[in-house]
């Protein structure tokens, strides 16, 4: 069975429709896909493209700080950083104050993609966006920070 919403979009009926979980992560998927498609020609995934827009907003940090920041698992975050190596987007310099930390830095390759793809990311988020007016898009960014 079919429901159309206030949008008129179609929602399969799966009896979980007022589950949060189950509508964020329908959202998710539908934003991760937007997402996805703008940045394909780059050979990121999304949370790679994550990671490097936290670098060149936030700057330099570690591995640990980097996986907090773009609210990636830490045992996913070591796979993430190695990939991201691999293709010349980040540095890892160790640095040797107590423990030691790898700080991780964007690369000028990395530098130069990422400052193509933030602007896809905000092209995604508003088509995400668009089903709603402006005050309600502030207002659904402003519920979803408050969850967190």
């Amino acid at each position: 069975m079919v429901k159309k919403n206030d949008n008129n979009n179609e929602i399969e009926q799966s009896g979980l429709e007022n589950q949060v979980g189950h509508l964020l992560r329908r959202v998710f998927h539908k934003a991760r896909n937007r997402m996805q498609k703008k940045i394909s020609d780059t050979g990121l995934s999304p949370m790679q493209t994550s990671a490097l827009t936290s670098l060149r907003k936030k700057g330099p940090t570690s591995q640990n700080k980097l996986g907090r920041r773009i609210g990636m698992e830490p045992g996913n975050v070591h796979g993430l950083v190695d990939r991201l190596l691999k293709k010349g987007m980040i540095t890892s310099e160790y640095v040797n104050e107590g423990p030691g930390l790898h700080i991780l830095n964007l690369t000028d390759d990395g530098r130069e993609v990422v400052d193509k793809v933030i602007p896809l990311g905000l092209e995604a988020n508003l088509e995400t966006l668009s089903p709603l007016n402006a005050k309600e898009q502030e207002k659904f960014i402003e519920y979803l920070r408050r969850l967190l």
